[in-house]
C-alpha cells in the first residue's frame, strides 16, 4: 500500500512538472510565457540592458542552459557570438541544434534587410539571414510564436491545444495593440545608429533616413558623421534613435552637427526599468518621437 501510495505521489509530480524554459532576452521570455501559460517555467539569461550580439558565454548561463528542457533564442544570427558556446559547454544534449528542446524564433519570421551578392567581414557586422531585431515589430513577434508552439507541442503533445489557443490569444492581443498604438504615432522623418530599431519605424510607418552607422557594428568615421548630419538635418529628420551600447561621443558629435536630438533607448523588454514589457517598450519608443 505505501508502495503504491509513494508511486502515485511521483507519477502526479511528474504530470505536474512544468516544462523549463531558458531564453536569450526577455523579449523571447514574454511570447514562450504567453503560449506556455502554467506548463512553462521559464528564465532568461539577459536582462535587456546588454548587447546581444556581444553577451559572454557566462558559467551561470551554462549552468541554466544544463538544466533546461528547452533553449528559445530570437535567432537570424542576433546570439550566434555567444550562444552556441553555452549550448555546446552545457552538457545537454537535448537543446543542441537539432534537439527537441532547440527552439529558434527567428525561423518562423521573414526578416526584412536579408543581404545579397557576396558576404564579407569587410561589410561590418551584417546578418545573412536578414535583420534579426524583430522583436520591435508586434506582427514579427507574433509570427515568431509558431516555432514555440512547435517546440512546446514537441514536449509535451497533450498540451499541444492548450498552446495552439493560447498563441492565437496572443497574436490577437498584440495585433490589437499595434492597431490601438499606431493612432497615436505621427509620421515623421527619424534615423537610428544601428539598423536595430527599422522595424519599429516600419511598423508604424515612419520615414526612415537611414542608420548613422556606415558598415553595422562598426563606428562610423568623422566624415560619416559630417556628411550624415548634413543630410539629417537637409532632410528635416526629427530624432536619431540609439540604443545604450551607442557610443556616446558620436552620438553628440552628430547632434551638435546637425541640430537633431538623439534619443537612447532599450530595444530590447528589460526586466528593470520603464520596459518591462513588450507593450511598456513598444509605448517607450512611440514617447520618444518629439
Amino acid at each position: 500500500m505505501k508502495l503504491f501510495v509513494l508511486s502515485f505521489v511521483f507519477f502526479a509530480f511528474a504530470a505536474q512538472a512544468k516544462i523549463k524554459v531558458v531564453t536569450t532576452t526577455a523579449d523571447v521570455a514574454e511570447v514562450v510565457s504567453a503560449i506556455g501559460g502554467d506548463a512553462v517555467e521559464v528564465q532568461t539569461l539577459l536582462r535587456g540592458s546588454e548587447d546581444p550580439h556581444y553577451a559572454e558565454a557566462r558559467p551561470d548561463y551554462i549552468l541554466k542552459v544544463n538544466r533546461a528542457d528547452i533553449v528559445c533564442s530570437q535567432g537570424l544570427g542576433l546570439e550566434v557570438g555567444w550562444l552556441p558556446k553555452v549550448l555546446s559547454k552545457s552538457g545537454n544534449a537535448k537543446i543542441q541544434e537539432g534537439g527537441r528542446g532547440y527552439c529558434v524564433l527567428g525561423k518562423a519570421v521573414k526578416p526584412i534587410d536579408v543581404p545579397t551578392g557576396v558576404i564579407n567581414r569587410s561589410m561590418g557586422d551584417v546578418h545573412p539571414e536578414g535583420n534579426p531585431h524583430f522583436n520591435l515589430s508586434l506582427v514579427k513577434l507574433a509570427e515568431s510564436g509558431e516555432e514555440v508552439v512547435r517546440v512546446l507541442s514537441a514536449e509535451d503533445p497533450e498540451k499541444a491545444s492548450e498552446f495552439q489557443k493560447n498563441y492565437d490569444s496572443l497574436k490577437k492581443r498584440l495585433s490589437n495593440l499595434q492597431a490601438e498604438l499606431a493612432k497615436t504615432v505621427k509620421k515623421k522623418k527619424v534615423m537610428e545608429y544601428h539598423k536595430e530599431f527599422t522595424y519599429f519605424f516600419d511598423s508604424y510607418g515612419l520615414e526612415s533616413a537611414g542608420s548613422l552607422e556606415e558598415k553595422p557594428g562598426m563606428p562610423p568615421s568623422a566624415t560619416r558623421i559630417a556628411l550624415v548630419a548634413k543630410q539629417a538635418k537637409e532632410n528635416k529628420v526629427v530624432v536619431l534613435f540609439a540604443s545604450p551600447s551607442a557610443p556616446h561621443k558620436t552620438l553628440e558629435r552628430f547632434t551638435e552637427l546637425s541640430g537633431i536630438p538623439t534619443v537612447t533607448v532599450p530595444s530590447y523588454v528589460s526586466t528593470s526599468g520603464d520596459a518591462k514589457s513588450v507593450e511598456a517598450l513598444q509605448k517607450l519608443l512611440i514617447n520618444s518621437i518629439p
